[in-house]
């Protein structure tokens, strides 16, 4: 009941991309440099995949955990099911926090000050705030390859680009996502679907 739990979540479609680059422990039929972000496998798939993929199918997703394997519906379905723990998690004396990454980034300083003086802390006296440039994913095996990490300037690159978080995926994966990503996150920490983006670059 002393714990103040902490989560940081993803805009989905760039975590979608990331899985792409470093699956971790997840496991599920795709060709990382063809379609990937994937849910329905287009024709390329089912060549690659006949024994596992059906035509309009969507892709299951299977996790590798010490000692037992959690299923989900398809990367969609990972991203709803990981986060979907947290936000249904019961609140302790202490509540619960979830933050959103891209909040981290472009606002490090006034988000750090708010969580420090939630979690009843507070920042240096000299007021001074230390900016790490570089990933903090380190070690040789750490989350894939040294050239895949993502430091600070990158990660502002990346997450600065409103276009692009629909790349390489089909229009029926984009249906499946919209579709089937959980509505009531998505609404809460407001994560917009490519074509909404795209309609407020156009209209």
């Amino acid at each position: 009941n002393n714990i103040l739990p902490g989560v940081t979540i993803r805009d989905p479609y760039v975590w979608f991309h990331s899985m792409c680059r470093h699956e971790y422990a997840s496991r599920w039929h795709h060709d990382p440099n063809r379609h990937c972000p994937n849910m329905i496998p287009d024709e390329e798939d089912l060549k690659q995949f006949s024994s596992y993929l059906r035509k309009g199918d969507a892709i299951p997703l299977h996790v590798k955990y010490s000692g037992f394997w959690k299923h989900h519906e398809t990367l969609v379905g990972q991203w709803n099911d990981w986060y979907r723990d947290y936000w249904d998690m019961p609140v302790s004396s202490m509540g619960k926090l979830i933050v959103r990454y891209e909040d981290l980034l472009f606002h490090p300083r006034n988000v750090t000050e708010t969580l420090c003086r939630c979690a009843g802390g507070s920042m240096k006296r000299d007021g001074t705030f230390e900016y790490i440039i570089d990933s903090a994913k380190k070690g040789a095996t750490a989350h894939g390859p040294m050239d895949t990490r993502t430091g600070f300037i990158k990660a502002l690159i990346k997450y600065g680009k409103a276009k692009g978080r629909d790349a390489k995926m089909t229009p029926e994966d984009l249906e499946y996502a919209k579709e089937h990503l959980d509505k009531e996150m998505m609404e809460f920490f407001r994560y917009k679907h490519p074509d909404e983006i795209n309609k407020m670059y156009t209209s």
